[in-house]
């Protein structure tokens, strides 16, 4: 009997590392996994350690995608295969999706598109798949508000940690509490570090620690702020329009730091500004999610 194929969408995160070593622990006589990973470039080094132990201790045979830009208007978005060692780690596959659509922000969200969704397609079709062919998200049974209905209708997602296997982000902790390794970055930085979804108060907690992590931000910024928006009225990376710079100034002012906890207030319509978020989940952008 064929097995179906099922693209694996690894984020990198915890969720999703558990969700690979469960797929080929209990779905691999079912399905025929492949399991790929789409780096951004501005993961970080923690992030892509994880991956490459994931890979190596579990076996996933894990592909490692990049965007590839093709600069001609109306191009496609194409792909480069690399590993742990030649994966982008200064922001190069944004840098250029940057250069060609300009700068991302919670108005115009297209970055998980270009650098993840548009990626992980193209390779599917390269295999001779159509691009929408069934993935595997890692959206957890207590985060089921995050799933797209739209793409599960259609048949081209699939969330086993809901529908297969009831997991909330406790079983994700006890797990990896037992497993010989785990995710080793400070919660801070999980994700792309500077992601505009995160929280006012999470930014200028990072930029109070680690303003290096923005340089590269205010350079996109300046350099392709205007595309698509003009000279006068640039597009800016945050929130009710700020600039990187703002997020540096108010990093120097007298707050309250972000710690994990404070995910939890994106629950209460009763919160101060400086703690919203994009989306219910914070900062995480799966491929198969509405946030």
């Amino acid at each position: 009997m064929t097995k179906e194929t099922l693209f694996n969408s690894f984020s990198g995160g915890r969720t999703s590392g558990y969700m690979s070593k469960w797929l080929l622990d209990n779905k691999s006589d079912e399905y025929n996994i492949i399991n790929v990973f789409a780096n951004t470039g501005l993961e970080a080094e923690g992030t892509l350690e994880f991956a490459d132990k994931c890979d190596k201790e579990w076996g996933l045979n894990l592909v490692w995608l990049e965007a590839k830009v093709n600069p001609i208007k109306n191009s496609k978005i194409q792909f480069n295969i690399v590993d742990f060692k030649s994966a982008s780690r200064n922001g190069e596959p944004y840098y250029e999706v940057c250069k060609k659509h300009g700068v991302p922000n919670s108005g115009r969200p297209f970055c998980t598109q270009y650098l993840k969704t548009y990626v992980i397609n193209a390779y599917k079709v390269s295999l001779s798949f159509k691009r929408r062919h069934l993935t595997a998200i890692g959206i957890r049974a207590d985060e089921f508000d995050r799933m797209s209905d739209k793409q599960l209708a259609k048949g081209e997602v699939l969330y086993p940690l809901i529908s297969m296997k009831h997991t909330t982000k406790h079983d994700v902790a006890m797990f990896f509490r037992d497993n010989s390794f785990d995710l080793e970055i400070d919660p801070n930085y999980g994700n792309c570090v500077t992601c505009f979804k995160k929280s006012d108060r999470h930014l200028m907690t990072i930029a109070k620690h680690s303003p290096r992590y923005f340089d590269f931000m205010e350079k996109v910024e300046k350099e392709f702020g205007h595309i698509d928006a003009g000279e006068d009225d640039p597009f800016r990376f945050f929130r009710e329009n700020k600039t990187v710079q703002d997020i540096k100034l108010m990093s120097q002012s007298d707050f309250k730091e972000f710690d994990s906890s404070m995910y939890e207030l994106q629950l209460s319509f009763d919160i101060d500004p400086i703690d919203r978020t994009e989306g219910n989940c914070g900062a995480r952008c799966e491929i198969g999610s509405d946030d």
